[in-house]
This record gives structure tokens, sequence and C-alpha cells, in this order.
């Protein structure tokens, strides 16, 4: 049985991961005295990571409709 609400928590989770990957790339990339490549691999970070979140939620939804499709073509037999 897929769990919607846990899938939705591990995606958020790994989002946020992301997010704290990028902070860190573009602070060490800013002290390191190079921003714009802090700044690119932070965008390329967050856009991966918001990305990857999407696919999660998308995979879970449809994971959650194939079980149900599955439930209601038992149900009619």
């Amino acid at each position: 049985m897929v769990d919607v609400a846990r899938s939705r928590g591990r995606a958020r989770i790994a989002l946020g991961l992301s997010a704290l990957a990028a902070a860190v790339g573009i602070a060490w990339f800013w002290y390191r005295g190079d921003p714009v490549t802090g700044i690119g691999l932070g965008a390329l970070l967050v856009g991966s990571g918001y990305w990857e979140y999407r696919r999660r939620l998308a995979d879970a939804r449809r994971a959650a409709r194939a079980e149900s499709d599955v439930e209601n073509s038992h149900d009619r037999k």
C-alpha cells in the first residue's frame, strides 16, 4: 500500500537537503572569492532538487491511483 503522506514528507526532506547543499555551495564559493560559480551551483542544485521533488510527488500520486484502480477492479468482480 502506498502512503502518499510519507512519500510527500520524504520529498520535502530531499528538497530541503538540496536547498541546504545549495546554500553551503554558495557560501563556500563566496568565501573563496568566486560568487558567480557559487550562485550557478546553487541554482543548479535547487533546480534539480525541485525537479526531483515534483517527480517524487507525481510517482506517489501515480502509484496511489494505480493501487486504487486495482482495488476497484477487484470490487467489481
